[in-house]
């Protein structure tokens, strides 16, 4: 009798325990499917209108979604014809912009120019409207008392960037230059990534953007991290995996009086749509971009490095080897036509 109520007890754990290991693995296999929904967006359905002009961006902790924001509302506020509008829509940066461009669902998209490049490439109907900020790379580290002696890359897991953007490819190219490893790029929400690497949890995290940026700035600020300074060496190395690399420097003091002089890099950008978008509604475009960069570099401070000299930005475009949109090309000749009266 004992014996018979010894198997009933174990066979009874023995079940516990598949449900517990099968519960386990739903759970993982729902989160990742979750974070994947998360990486690839997809425009909801009232989106799609032939009066609403979508600007493909980015995340919220880089340059390309609060810029978007910011001039997408004042592009509308100085709009002659209020029916129709511009909209800033978060995505995941310069490779879902490409995407969402080429699948005719936004009309104009940021993009880092050497990912703009290659599209064309891939794709000729993309075309470069106008040059952006350079993004520059800045690699959040946890503060000195979590890890006293840093040594990049500070531990074996750290957050490149969202999955399948041009942040996580750059980590890895920075990565693949230094021969290092990582065990992951593990998938975070981006609300939680600055909590994880002021406990030491993350190693580093990735900031791709203009500067100044609100995240690397809340970073250094509110949770007491610094920024990682490259070494000559580390970045002679990156800069062979990198076309479109420009060394660059943050001055000292920058963010916090105590931050010192940082040495990394950075990446132009430009603001691209496709050949078939109408010229009317890019030379309109690009009218308002150029005043709205002007107008509005005291509020946001990326806008200070957005070219708006004429003869700079055709040497700039012309670099890019992604041939104008054609309603850049009539903008440009019409202000090239005035300056010479």
């Amino acid at each position: 009798m004992n014996l018979l109520k010894n198997k009933k007890f174990i066979i009874v754990i023995v079940l516990i325990i598949i449900l517990a290991v099968a519960y386990s693995v739903y759970i993982t296999y729902f989160n990742e499917l979750s974070d994947e929904e998360e990486a690839e967006i997809v425009l909801p359905p009232n989106l799609y209108s032939s009066s609403q002009y979508i600007i493909g961006t980015g995340n919220k902790l880089g340059t390309y979604f609060p810029a978007g924001q910011i001039l997408a509302n004042w592009f509308n506020d100085n709009l002659e014809n209020k029916k129709g509008g511009f909209l800033a829509y978060q995505t995941n940066g310069s490779i879902e912009n490409i995407t969402l461009l080429q699948k005719r669902l936004i009309q104009f998209g940021m993009a880092e120019s050497r990912l703009a490049k290659e599209a064309y490439c891939m794709n000729n109907s993309i075309r470069v409207v106008w040059p952006l900020w350079y993004d520059v790379i800045q690699l959040v580290k946890p503060p000195k008392n979590v890890i006293k002696d840093y040594v990049f890359p500070g531990s074996n897991v750290a957050y490149l960037g969202q999955k399948n953007s041009s942040t996580e490819r750059t980590s890895k190219e920075i990565l693949s230059a230094l021969n290092i490893k990582l065990k992951s790029n593990p998938n975070i929400q981006t609300d939680s990534v600055l909590d994880k690497v002021s406990y030491g949890k993350l190693g580093f995290a990735m900031i791709q953007a203009g500067i100044p940026n609100n995240t690397v700035s809340n970073a250094i600020v509110y949770y007491r991290c610094g920024l990682y300074s490259f070494s000559d060496e580390q970045l002679q190395l990156i800069k062979k995996n990198i076309s479109t690399f420009i060394d660059f420097k943050i001055p000292a003091g920058f963010y916090d009086d105590n931050q010192p002089e940082i040495n990394t890099f950075a990446l132009p950008n430009v603001m691209i749509s496709t050949s078939d978008v109408p010229p009317e509604l890019v030379e309109l475009f690009v009218d308002l971009l150029t005043n709205a960069c002007t107008r509005l570099k005291n509020r946001f401070k990326a806008f200070e490095t957005v070219p708006s000299d004429i003869h700079e930005v055709v040497k700039i475009l012309e670099n890019t080897n992604i041939p104008l949109h054609e309603g850049t090309k009539r903008w440009l000749e019409k202000r090239l036509k005035e300056i010479k009266k």
